[in-house]
């Protein structure tokens, strides 16, 4: 989704640090954009080329200073249509479904705030600050620091001598971008840049934005930001409103892999509520002459990454078809050696939007279902659905604190991560003992710290003792300020759930068997990754029985207690080895011919 900002300016009457000085800051700054008919703008439009990932295109946004937001436009595959008023918004993915957009449309109510000097009276908690001058581009500019509560700025950089806006830095959810902008020419006596260019972390995401023509003051007519009717993507076979119940592959007791067909293609598909967009893994797109378009940045759990997109998809599920799906198209073969299981289709939102989807972990079975009327059964718990960027949140609370927002995601097959900033707010990991564990999907994998949580409420359900991994903050999908972390498939299993977006809501039914079993928990130390007859060691845990008996990263496995590792260990009994109780003694053998024996030890 192309997302851009337009020209800012502050608003007066903020609570102010260096008053004097920031007021003469603003007031050249207004003068230099035109005083008077600046101060009058009310409303603005602009269209013109954008250019982002190697793909050109169109854009058209409009601005109001009563905060309303819409933008507009096609790049390459992409079509963008989002609107933002100061109580609604929407957007439209690229399948054509309409979506709200959470905390994005919040992002968009602030910068529209700030775009327009001196109109209303300022919001409540809205503050700014004077900061050190910085170098930029050879010259010294000054830097206005806007905060609107929590953690997210905005700085303006401004020339102290003329008023001249270079442009800004915006952190929002621990993301920096900084938007430059240029080509500022006179407009009905208001001096507007035509050229904006947007940089940040992932360089898929750059954009640059030249405008062709601005028109100030143009009445912005309701019907602009009216939500459309979303393209319905789903239907069944032969008048049912339901599949029935469909059994799936379980796999390792953390995946759901689904029978179904792509383009025709028999496949077995993996359900992930946390894929913003449903991904296709790109060398199965081409040996099903699936061709895809563009190029898009993506953010995964191993930092960014690109994608191409693949339109007009159907994928069929029993009685189920879905169509037209627009899929990304990404190198899945990392991700699916690392699971042991192939990897050709992630199904991810585009079905949970529209679908209620009730889920049996207890006997491998699900089914979709109309949402028409629907409501949860008889004794099952409803969560109202929180949003965070592309992800739905739910209410946890961990350690007896109050609930907060974790993202829902059925992708992840670890219980728990918990995001830097809930964690050093909340001092989680105070006294406990820590190790190192290797998260990793999308983008790649890296080293997190890992501990034990005490406990977690969900839907009044308590859970007691879960590994947690606790990334530190990074550009990647494991960093928020926004929600406190990601809750994953081994803590919802425990229940019968149903997915009920289209009312904002899941509902859960506890299986009292499920909860009463313990999370499972590595006593090794070692961190591997199938590779055919052996597993590679890719990282030692530090304090841990590995790290004691001298393992190091790059050893390789052959054998467990004797018996071999082969093609079907991925998913075995044979692959729990190191969740065995402490105290076990485990027999290792090594590419080598040797072997070295391992005692399971609580190490974290």
């Amino acid at each position: 989704m192309f997302r851009v900002a337009a020209a800012s300016v502050l608003l007066l009457g903020f609570s102010p640090v260096r008053a004097d000085d920031v007021q003469a800051l603003i007031q050249k700054y207004v003068s230099w954009r035109g005083g008077a008919a600046f101060e009058a703008m009310q409303s603005f439009h602009e269209e013109g080329r954008i250019r982002s990932g190697g793909e050109s295109g169109r854009f058209e946004h409009w601005r109001a200073s009563d905060g309303r937001f819409r933008q507009h436009g096609k790049l390459g595959l992409i079509a963008n249509d989002e609107a933002v008023t100061p109580d609604a918004n929407w957007t439209k993915n690229t399948s054509g479904q309409i979506e709200d957009i959470g905390d994005n449309g919040e992002s968009d109510r602030r910068l529209t705030f700030l775009t327009f000097a001196m109109r209303a009276e300022p919001r409540d908690g809205v503050r700014y600050a004077l900061l050190a001058p910085e170098q930029r581009e050879g010259r010294t500019w000054e830097v206005v620091r806007v905060r609107f509560g929590g953690a997210d700025t905005y700085d303006l950089f401004i020339d102290g001598g003329t008023g001249e806006l270079l442009g800004e830095r915006i952190t929002e959810d621990q993301q920096i971008r900084f938007v430059r902008y240029d080509d500022w020419r006179m407009v009905s006596g208001v001096r507007m840049p035509f050229g904006e260019h947007d940089r940040g972390a992932n360089p898929a995401d750059d954009q640059d934005l030249r405008a062709r023509a601005i028109q100030i003051n143009l009445p912005l007519p309701a019907a602009l930001f009216a939500r459309p009717a979303s393209v319905r993507l789903w239907h069944f076979a032969a008048g049912r409103r339901s599949t029935g119940w469909m059994d799936f592959e379980f796999f390792d007791g953390e995946r759901i892999f689904i029978p179904s067909t792509v383009n025709g293609h028999a496949v077995k598909l993996i359900l992930d509520s946390g894929a913003g967009i449903s991904v296709l893994d790109s060398a199965f797109a081409k040996s099903a002459n699936i061709k895809g378009g563009g190029s898009l940045g993506v953010m995964g759990v191993g930092g960014n990454s690109t994608m191409q997109l693949a339109p007009n998809l159907q994928v069929k599920m029993g009685a189920l078809t879905l169509s037209p799906i627009t899929a990304g198209l990404i190198d899945l073969s990392g991700v699916s050696a690392d699971m042991g299981h192939p990897l050709p289709l992630v199904l991810g939102k585009e079905v949970l939007n529209q679908l209620v989807i009730d889920i049996d972990f207890q006997r491998h079975r699900i089914a979709f279902r109309d949402p028409q009327g629907f409501s949860g059964p008889p004794g099952a718990v409803r969560l109202e659905l929180g949003r965070h960027s592309d992800n739905h949140t739910v209410p946890v609370s961990v350690d007896g604190a109050a609930p907060v927002p974790f993202d829902f995601d059925l992708g992840n097959g670890s219980p728990l991560i918990v995001y830097a900033a809930y964690r050093d707010q909340a001092h989680l990991l105070d006294g406990k003992r820590q190790s190192l564990t290797l998260t990793g999907g999308v983008g790649g994998a890296h080293p997190d710290k890992m501990a034990m949580v005490d406990s977690i409420a969900l839907g009044g359900v308590q859970l007691t003792e879960i590994p947690a991994a606790f990334p530190d903050a990074g550009s990647d999908a494991v960093s928020s300020d926004r929600s406190a972390g990601n809750i994953g498939l081994p803590v919802f299993k425990r229940f019968r759930l149903m997915t009920d977006y289209p009312h904002n809501a899941i509902w859960l039914i506890p299986d009292a068997g499920a909860l009463a079993e313990p999370f499972p928990k590595g006593r090794s130390g070692l961190n591997v990754t199938p590779a055919g007859d052996r597993l590679k060691v890719l990282l030692v845990a530090p304090g841990s029985p590995a790290a004691q008996s001298g393992w190091k990263e790059g050893d390789e496995i052959t054998a467990i207690d004797g018996q071999k590792i082969g093609p079907a260990y991925s998913g075995s009994s044979l692959s729990w080895w190191a969740e065995g109780p402490a105290g076990t003694e485990i027999t290792l053998g090594l590419a080598d011919g040797s072997t070295r024996k391992l005692t399971l030890a609580d190490y974290f």
